[in-house]
């Protein structure tokens, strides 16, 4: 019996150990989710500096899989391979944490759509739209339906595109999510011109401009702006275009990426028999040409270029091009019932889900029932087992109870024989003890009659003394007193001056050193540059300043350097540089510089 409960807590001991994680991991791991929405790259470096070999339990792994998977798509870090992924959904699939398995269908569903599997990409955002509801977390479901209104129109199916965006821009609107509404109000343009509802088209563009402006969203607006400027070109109404091309121009100048705008700015510019220019936004298409849909439009805008020149042959064999070309688009597009059939084959996955689900209920209950048996049935073997080595205590318990008594009678005689020699003992010890203290009180007082004679004779001795050299005593006491006053007041003098000296010679050694313009200094910008996307180079080219320290000051400020500091390197009072540092933010913040976002978010970190 002793041995069979020994076995069973040695394996409650190893499952027990064996299952817990470390806490540095759990603790790593909960700190990561907590930083992942508002700074992701805060929680990718957490996760980083973990190993997937440090996981102990299922849970852990999963959790862990999930949270890089996440933190990777949050950073832009487009990971194509679901061999992480795949950990957390099959983990989560099992389990009633909704959150978590939303979360992990949805990231995998990312991941595909990186490697560019758009059919499993939907099949995973589908079985995530099933627990959309459940999760209940506006933000999370707009990011889905942005998704499905993104693969919906990469296969023309752009009714159901356009409405799983207007589906993510109530989501975000509910979130208060607002820039990221305002972009599904874009894509809600893009997919009505897509249809020729210009109308409808040209309203959201202007909903989403409006709001790009409020938001200071100069991305968003140069996108509208673009697009109405398109838009425009394409109605020939080409004094419009112009107008949003010169707002367009004063944001970003001449250098926009997009291939289907270059060649429409094509159009606009041959319509104005500005051919030189025409071609140069031809050529510049062709350099940031990315798909079929880009080329045939740049083919087309090159047709009319060489019509307009009269050169009719080049025209015509560029027409071609750009006919054959979309043909083939045309052909790709009409061969894409995919999403019908995979929705067919959700449905049918979701009924089989529903009787797999049955069914496991059903072989749960079993199971448990015949768990249950088990249990009772050890129970039961356990207890008769209990019983009969309780009756074996019990007889083992009188047995030893009348070796006791029998003991205890013994033990009784042999106190009474040792009580009465130690009384024995006792009357000798007794008269020994009195003669000692006879003994040790004459003693005593031999020895007050010795101090009482030198008590009298030390008396004596002070009277003769005291006429002598009382009043050399007290004077030579006074100036030993003074002068080691005077003698500390000096030390300690002397150890603030050298302290005060070693002070002054470190500053201006530090002010030499970092304020001096050499190479410590250049380190410094160096590093501020290399971490920086290159703020100070930029800031040296857009600021126009005479004196090299006010370069320097701002170098230490996107450094981090404190206030305290940047005093001591430059030679001034802290008061002066906050101002300084004040002044400048408020410049910034009013200026039109290229890199102004930058550089205030250095400044203020």
């Amino acid at each position: 019996m002793k041995r069979t409960l020994t076995l069973y807590l040695l394996l409650s001991l190893l499952l027990l150990t064996g299952c817990n994680d470390p806490k540095h991991v759990t603790d790593a791991l909960t700190r990561a989710e907590a930083l992942m929405n508002e700074h992701p790259d805060s929680a990718w470096t957490v996760l980083n500096a973990l190993s997937p070999d440090e996981m102990g339990q299922n849970r852990t792994r999963s959790l862990y899989a999930l949270l890089y998977t996440q933190a990777q798509d949050k950073t832009y870090r487009d990971e194509t391979n679901d061999s992480l992924i795949s950990v957390a959904v099959d983990y989560y699939r099992d389990t009633d944490d909704v959150r978590h398995k939303f979360l992990s269908y949805y990231y995998k569903g990312r991941v595909y759509t990186n490697a560019k599997d758009y059919l499993n990409a939907m099949t995973c955002y589908m079985e995530a739209g099933q627990l959309a509801d459940a999760v209940g977390d506006d933000y999370l479901s707009g990011l889905l339906y942005a998704e499905l209104g993104r693969i919906y129109r990469l296969y023309y199916d752009y009714p159901k595109s356009l409405e799983a965006y207007q589906m993510a821009a109530e989501c975000y609107e509910r979130a208060g999510k607002i820039r990221h509404r305002n972009y599904m109000w874009y894509n809600q343009s893009s997919i009505y011109r897509n249809i020729n509802e210009y109308g409808n088209s040209e309203r959201m563009l202007w909903l989403a401009l409006e709001a790009g402006k409020i938001e200071n969203d100069n991305s968003l607006i140069i996108l509208c702006l673009g697009d109405l400027v398109v838009m425009y070109v394409e109605k020939e109404q080409m004094s419009v275009a112009k107008e949003f091309y010169r707002e367009m121009e004063l944001l970003i100048g001449e250098d926009y990426g997009s291939a289907y705008f270059m060649g429409q700015m094509a159009k606009m510019h041959i319509s104005e028999k500005d051919y030189y220019r025409a071609r140069l936004n031809i050529e510049k298409g062709w350099r940031n040409a990315r798909n079929r849909i880009d080329s045939v439009g740049l083919y087309f805008s090159s047709a009319e270029l060489f019509s307009s020149l009269g050169e009719d042959k080049k025209a015509y064999q560029e027409l071609l091009k750009g006919v054959s070309l979309q043909t083939e688009e045309a052909q790709q597009a009409l061969q894409q019932p995919v999403l019908t059939v995979q929705r067919d084959y959700l449905s049918e996955k979701l009924e089989f889900e529903a009787y797999r689900l049955q069914m496991e209920t059903r072989l749960r209950i079993l199971y448990i029932l015949l768990y249950s048996l088990v249990v009772i049935v050890v129970v039961y073997v356990l207890c008769r087992k209990l019983k009969r080595e309780k009756e074996k205590a019990r007889k083992t318990i009188d047995e030893l109870n009348n070796e006791i008594l029998q003991r205890d009678k013994e033990s009784h005689h042999k106190i009474e024989s040792l009580l009465a020699e130690l009384e024995d003992k006792d009357k000798s010890t007794s008269t020994t003890i009195f003669s000692l203290r006879t003994e040790l009180q004459k003693k005593e007082e031999d020895y007050h009659q010795y101090i009482q004679e030198a008590e009298e004779l030390q008396h004596s001795l002070e009277k003769q003394l005291s006429h002598k050299i009382v009043l050399g005593s007290e004077v030579f006491k006074n100036w030993f007193a003074s002068m080691s006053k005077l003698l500390l007041i000096l030390v300690q003098k002397g150890k603030e001056d050298t302290k005060n000296k070693k002070l002054r010679k470190e500053i201006t050694l530090w002010q030499e050193k970092y304020y001096g313009g050499n190479k410590a200094y250049r380190e410094v910008e160096r590093l501020v540059n290399l971490y920086n996307d290159d703020a100070m180079m930029h800031f040296r080219q857009e600021m126009e300043w005479t004196e090299e320290a006010d370069y320097r000051r701002v170098c230490y400020f996107f450094a981090g350097f404190s206030i305290h500091l940047i005093a001591i390197l430059m030679g001034e009072t802290e008061d002066s540089v906050y101002q300084k540092r004040h002044r400048l933010r408020k410049y910034l913040e009013t200026s039109d510089l290229l890199y102004k976002d930058l550089y205030l978010v250095l400044l203020c970190k």
